[in-house]
């Protein structure tokens, strides 16, 4: 808008001129002694002139868009999650297609895609224009997903210049929709309300060619009652979506930034009084026994006429209990609400907790004075307590530790739409995961997310939409100091709030994430509080130096801390739980030092658990030109800037596949610890550590075994052991199965005895294994076979029986090894001190990964200085005198070969990592063998992978698997499939032809097709080839994994290899399985 002076009419109403002048001008005037009557024409004119002058070199005009004190325009007030049904009968179905008072536009949508908002044509809302010529797009949907604009992923920066409320006019994305819906007769003479379930990140909405209002929060809803402004039969809905607008900077979280209409759109019709908003709390009380049945209801009259006679009709059901109470509303006047109370005690009602999810339904039926129902309303509710008691969190009187896990909304192949089969495989794999806490990050979910946490059982931590990252930490802007921008603060937790309140799993709000901390959040505080009094508030602001003025709030919170840390923030403030809201990065292969945090957790009762960051990779599909998928991540859409693959955190893959760091999650989380009291008697103590369910619900069994076969079994009976309490069990004794020439373990398992909603009878939920002292075992004599050796001056050749072996004197190692005149090798040992980098290893400005390269781990060369042959009949030694030539100097190396007539090689290796070289990823050999050889089995740990800082998870026990299926795909290739604590392991082809390899006493093995040198520098999955070869690493050992953050070099330090010597040795020998039995070669 410009100001054309030339047009105005000064004559006709001279004082109107003042409306024209800003406010600040006003102001001023009227402090001089200047008012209305007494100002002079021609001083009013000069006002305006000069006014005017300097309004041409501004435009006249903020658009919402960029206005922080604009988010809402003619938006319902937000209020819990009401689907309103005919009766009471289609009430309690739940099911929204039996409810006539709904329509649900999701489908296709007539749409256009613009660079900026300025290229909407001026009438596109209008019932004239044309949009034949308009794509069509499926709502709900992200429109990067289809291919409009691309999507965006960077975890602070801002995908623009950061310049609050500013964002930018040319490069913003513009998405505009139409759709044409119809309105049933049936609904003539009702409320009609148009309800975005969520719409990213500003729209305007149009029906019939009005202006019906505006919005932001791009996380909760957004509702206008469109009743004036439809027709019954056609009517034509408009919406313009805007990428960036002033809320993008208080939606700087670490995700892809999507935009669209992303969740559900919806018709709902409302009688002219109808419930605008209920509130249910279920108090217990003291003894947590009895509860009170606390109901608000907010009755609206939209009608142009008083009335009176009206009445609720209030139905619990469930578990035995019968609730049926009428209610007579009082005259409630014209176009206003009445708030009505309802209060009853409830005996001894089933209690809702994670463990044990006991629901109830509740129904509400308004009827008129003439006793026909208006409208029937029905939902589940759950009975408990949450409190804050002598510096815990208590729920139903007891402190849970959480065990928990930070999600976002994500899908791979539709962006933020969740689909609710999603959903439920999310919440299903926490609970066969021992997980039963999730935290929102960092905004309100799905309505149906907090229905099925209901249902199944999962605490939640609701978190509101507000992260403005790069502005707080990065630019010390804080726009939670702003008074423009409190509002917009404070409005995003008190709406969630309203509309979440009534949810038996959330039991704390969160006001958001990595803001700072200003006046906003104690304002925020006060009135989410004053809405919901019962929970408690979370909030972290991520630097340690906040802590002092988070103390009003009720939770001590933080980040990534180190053990030490917590301490410290337990023993600063003993008034407050403390509770981590993010620990245990997740990036890549990680989440090594786990078990760490929970010994500590567990050894302090106000240390109440701690939420992975995170739980699902943020990736997206997408396909190579020639059609291969693969997750994408920042910058695989041309995306600047971006930050490339941090948000690949989670413990599952894009594709919910879990990653084998949910095993130890799993173990770790485990709410059954065994112990044994004599495990030669076979006496075990058996600890409930779930806080209210007996242990009845499971079965358990054991296994004395050996690793190749069960010696002795059975079942454990009487398992009903209340909630904190143990049980001794005495299953033994075996006295007299134990023999000192063998491995003996002890297996216990606990299993689901019944189906469960989760997990089907026989899931494992806890398991335990014990092993016995292990005691050397006599080496069985063999045959000597005699050996014969061969120098020819460049090679060694070895010959025994239907073995032979050929050591390349210049390489430094075997160039053949045949058995049965089947060659074995493609080469053979070569010293490897380097890894395919995981996520952490690359983590930060002085990461492990850029010390490695930078001491050149990474193209180490062996130089050979010396090859010595030693022999008898019966044996071969060569010793090779090399060094490893780094960046950092020679690393000396001395490697034995010592070969027998039956083609048994064992190596023996020293190594001296010099003082310079402050830490290395491995210690090992790499072996590269013919294709062919793909069949493992192993006797160690497993099944999965395993890491010396994250085992927990994986059981001694032999295994086979092929080396294809050792292989992890991480959405960044990295490092993967090692095992660890290795007795023996086999590769064999289709034919049991291959070898054997032996450790003393134990070793770490990975196999695969792929090169270390492919790994190493692949992006993404359809970037790793395979090799004409299989590469068979056996280490002395892998660094750990670490965890603790992914930015800083942060393995703890008795997982590190870091400088000194390092000795180890391995037997490794050609096999044929088809001759002799693998029992034979290990016993």
């Amino acid at each position: 808008m410009w100001l054309h002076i030339s047009t105005i009419r000064t004559k006709d109403n001279p004082d109107s001129l003042l409306n024209l002048i800003p406010k600040s001008f006003r102001f001023i005037m009227d402090n001089n002694g200047i008012r209305n009557g007494e100002m002079d024409m021609n001083l009013k004119i000069i006002i305006l002139i000069i006014t005017g002058a300097c309004m041409l070199f501004a435009r006249t005009e903020t658009p919402d868009w960029e206005n922080p004190e604009i988010f809402a325009i003619n938006k319902e007030a937000p209020h819990a999650t009401l689907v309103p049904f005919q009766d009471t009968k289609a009430a309690v179905s739940f099911e929204m297609k039996k409810s006539d008072r709904l329509i649900l536009l999701n489908g296709d949508w007539k749409f256009k895609f613009l660079p900026k908002p300025a290229d909407a044509p001026k009438d596109f809302y209008q019932e004239r224009f044309s949009d034949a010529e308009w794509d069509v797009l499926s709502v709900p949907s992200n429109w990067q997903i289809h291919g409009y604009g691309r999507p965006i992923y960077t975890n602070i920066k801002h995908p623009f210049p950061a310049n609050p409320p500013y964002v930018p006019h040319e490069a913003n994305e513009t998405g505009l929709y139409r759709l044409e819906f119809v309105v049933p007769d049936a609904w003539s003479g009702k409320e009609v309300f148009l309800h975005f379930a969520g719409v990213q990140s500003a729209m305007t909405v149009w029906v019939n060619g009005e202006t019906v209002g505006y919005s932001q929060d791009s996380m909760l809803p957004a509702e206008f009652n469109i009743t004036e402004k439809i027709v019954p039969g056609k009517n034509l809905l408009a919406v313009q979506v805007i990428r960036w607008s002033d809320g993008s900077y208080l939606e700087d979280q670490d995700f892809w930034r999507l935009s669209g209409i992303y969740r559900d759109v919806t018709l709902v019709a409302r009688p002219k009084v109808y419930v605008r908003d209920v509130q249910i709390v279920t108090d217990l009380d003291n003894d947590y026994q009895d509860a009170a049945l606390k109901i608000e209801f907010d009755i609206k009259n939209a009608s142009t006429q008083n009335v009176d006679g009206y009445s609720l009709n209030i139905q619990l059901t469930g578990h035995g209990q019968r609730v049926n109470e009428t209610i007579t509303l009082p005259e409630i006047a014209k176009e206003q609400e009445e708030t009505i109370t309802f209060s009853q005690k409830i005996a001894h009602p089933e209690k809702w907790s994670a463990e044990i999810p006991n629901l109830y339904t509740i129904t509400f039926e308004l009827r008129d004075a003439q006793g026909l129902v208006q409208e029937a309303i029905s939902r589940q509710i759950g009975f408990r307590k949450v409190e804050l008691k002598d510096g815990q969190l208590l729920i139903n009187g007891q402190a849970p530790y959480f065990k928990g896990v930070n999600r976002h909304e994500i899908q791979p192949d539709a962006g933020r739409v969740v689909s609710e089969e999603t959903m439920v495989q999310d919440i299903i794999l926490m609970k066969q995961h021992n997980i039963n806490a999730v935290r929102t990050s960092h905004y309100p979910n799905h309505t149906r997310w907090y229905e099925l946490c209901d249902e199944y059982g999962i605490y939640v931590i609701d978190e509101a939409n507000i992260e403005s990252h790069e502005l707080w930490a990065d630019r010390k802007i804080y726009l939670d100091e702003k008074p423009e921008w409190q509002r917009a603060f404070v409005t995003r937790g008190t709406a969630m709030v309203e509309r979440d309140k009534n949810h038996a799993s959330i039991i704390m709000w969160s006001m958001g994430n990595e803001t700072g901390y200003g006046t906003a959040f104690d304002v925020m505080f006060e009135e989410m509080k004053a809405i919901d009094p019962t929970r408690p508030i979370h909030y972290e602001s991520r630097t340690p130096a906040y802590i002092p003025d988070l103390s009003k709030y009720d939770i001590i919170s933080t980040m990534y801390p180190s053990l030490a840390h917590i301490v410290e923030l337990t023993d600063k403030d003993p008034t407050r739980p403390v509770i981590i809201c993010e620990y245990a990065h997740g990036m890549g292969n990680s989440t090594g030092n786990l078990k760490k945090y929970w010994d500590l957790f567990e050894s302090h009762p106000r240390m109440q658990g701690a939420f992975i960051w995170d739980f699902v990779d943020q990736g997206l599909l997408k396909k190579t030109d020639d059609g291969r998928a693969f997750f994408a991540y920042g910058g695989d859409y041309g995306d600047t800037p971006n930050d490339l693959n941090f948000c690949i955190n989670g413990v599952i893959n894009p594709d919910r596949t879990p990653q084998p760091a949910m095993q130890d999650i799993k173990n770790i989380f485990q709410f059954v610890k065994i112990q044994a009291v004599d495990l030669y008697a076979g006496i075990i103590a058996i600890k409930n550590h779930y806080d209210f369910q007996s242990l009845d619900f499971l079965e358990a069994e054991w296994q004395l075994v050996t690793p190749l076969e069960v010696l002795k079994s059975g079942k454990i009976e009487n398992l009903n052991i209340p909630a904190g309490e143990s049980k001794i069990f005495v299953i033994g004794p075996f006295y007299e199965t134990l023999k000192k020439e063998n491995d003996y373990y002890l297996n216990i398992n606990l299993t689901l005895k019944e189906n469960a909603s989760w997990a089907d009878k026989g899931y494992e939920m806890a398991w335990e294994q014990f092993a016995y002292p292990r005691a050397a075992k006599e080496k069985k004599g063999e045959k000597e076979t005699a050996v014969n050796v061969k120098d020819t001056g460049n090679e060694i050749v070895v010959t025994g029986s239907d073995v032979i072996a050929i050591f390349d004197k210049k390489a430094g190692t075997f160039s053949s090894l045949k058995l049965n005149e089947k060659e074995l090798l493609e080469r053979g040992a070569k010293p490897n001190l380097w890894r395919a980098p995981t996520d952490n290893d690359d983590g930060g400005r002085n990461s492990y990964g850029s010390q490695w390269r930078r001491d050149g781990l990474n193209e180490l060369t062996l130089k050979v200085q010396d090859v010595s042959l030693y022999e008898n009949k019966t044996e071969v030694k060569i010793v090779v005198k090399a060094s490893l030539a780094s960046k950092s100097g020679d690393i000396p190396i001395q490697m034995a070969y010592i070969v027998n007539g039956n083609g048994e090689i064992t190596v023996y290796s020293d190594i001296e990592i010099p003082e310079n070289i402050k830490t290395i990823p491995r210690i090992g050999t790499e072996w590269l063998l013919k294709k062919e050889y793909d069949q493992v089995q192993w006797y160690g740990r497993g099944p999965q992978e395993s890491y010396s800082d994250r085992k927990d998870g994986a059981r001694f026990a032999v295994y086979e698997s092929s080396v294809e299926n050792l292989y992890f795909p991480y959405v960044k290739p990295q490092e993967n499939g090692n095992r660890t604590d290795v007795y023996w392991m086999s590769i064999t082809n289709k034919n049991n032809l291959g070898l054997m390899v032996t450790g003393k006493p134990t070793f770490e093995f990975s196999a695969t097709f792929y090169s270390l040198d492919n790994l190493s520098n692949a992006k993404h999955t359809t970037d790793v080839e395979d090799a004409p070869y299989t590469t068979l690493n056996i280490d002395y050992q892998q660094a750990g994994l670490g965890g603790d953050d992914s930015w800083n070099p942060r393995t703890h330090p008795e997982f590190q290899l870091r400088a000194g010597t390092y000795r180890f040795a391995y037997t490794i020998r050609p096999i044929d399985l088809s001759k002799t039995e693998m029992r034979s070669l290990v016993e």
